[in-house]
């Protein structure tokens, strides 16, 4: 068995260039640290470049509650043009001359996607239908119907104004298709609209900032390891570091009574920058319990800890 503290864990932070997935981007980080146990938080299309979340060994454990992170984009739409994929790498589907439109009424259409609403997510998309992602049933000419989903823009801004195109700021919720936002602002305006360009320049906690250029990785694991920020530096929690024996029962999926500070709601268990397990703390016969929801390292490797 591998020693758990020389397996690589942790979150690398990747500045996802333009022309290439973000598989393709997993594909290469496996390679550098030859291991397979690679993921991310959250998809970047080819078209976008900017933040993308990777996350090496145990940290893939905790995807889903990275993935609740909100998001912010620059991004930039092009009016009068409609396309089947929503963004200009798709097939033109109508053109209308935009050159009416002017930015107090762009600045009317924008302000109606402040705050919750219902969003359909575009055909092209890796929603899952049946198992299929609806971007190949698309390209297959398999017309599926898209259930609107909530999101929640938290704010967005016009930032630039060159007709036909505008350039907006926007942060939102996980889900949120810029696509489809660009979109919608063009259809209300009556001319159409898709996106041309997309950079993610946050997503939680994570900058570009903090991000590094796939490019710019050596070609073996021992320089970006130094790169490798803890899972729990992206987690909304507390970080608690626990005695040995509490640490072994949690990590063997036992409830122990809780003593700390925090009275409820989850926390991350950490040793050092490793991130161990995460935990619910609850009320449980009159008596204050932490719960492990999630294990990242499995229990026999615990005696290799160092305090």
């Amino acid at each position: 068995m591998r020693n758990s503290r020389r397996d690589p864990q942790g979150i690398l932070v990747v500045d996802k260039e333009v022309g290439i997935t973000s598989h393709d981007v997993v594909q290469r980080v496996r390679r550098i640290f030859r291991m397979r146990q690679v993921g991310h938080s959250g998809t970047l299309d080819p078209i976008a470049s900017g933040v993308l979340v990777v996350l090496v060994g145990s940290a893939t454990r905790v995807a889903q509650y990275l993935q609740e992170n909100d998001k912010e984009y620059h991004l930039t739409l092009l009016l009068g043009i409609e396309t089947d994929t929503q963004d200009v790498t798709g097939r033109t589907v109508s053109r209308i001359d935009p050159s009416h439109v002017t930015r107090a009424a762009l600045e009317t259409a924008v302000n109606r996607y402040r705050g919750g609403f219902l969003q359909t997510p575009p055909s092209y998309s890796a929603i899952k239908h049946n198992g299929q992602p609806l971007y190949k049933l698309a390209r297959r000419g398999v017309a599926v119907t898209v259930d609107p989903r909530k999101v929640t823009v938290y704010q967005v801004k016009i930032s630039g104004w060159e007709p036909p195109r505008a350039s907006l700021e926007v942060v939102c919720s996980k889900g949120t298709y810029m696509r489809t936002l660009c979109h919608d602002i063009g259809k209300d305006l009556g001319v159409g609209g898709c996106m041309e360009s997309l950079v993610r320049v946050r997503s939680g906690n994570f900058t570009l900032e903090d991000a590094v250029k796939l490019d710019s990785l050596p070609g073996d694991a021992a320089a970006p390891r130094s790169l490798l920020q803890s899972p729990a530096s992206g987690l909304p929690f507390a970080r608690y570091e626990l005695e040995d024996d509490m640490l072994a029962q949690i990590l063997m999926g036992r409830t122990v009574l809780w003593a700390g500070r925090e009275k409820d709601g989850m926390i991350s268990v950490v040793s050092g920058r490793r991130l161990m397990a995460l935990g619910e703390i609850t009320g449980k016969n009159e008596k204050t319990v932490l719960i492990p929801k999630r294990i990242l390292e499995p229990i026999e490797r615990t005696s290799q800890i160092k305090r």
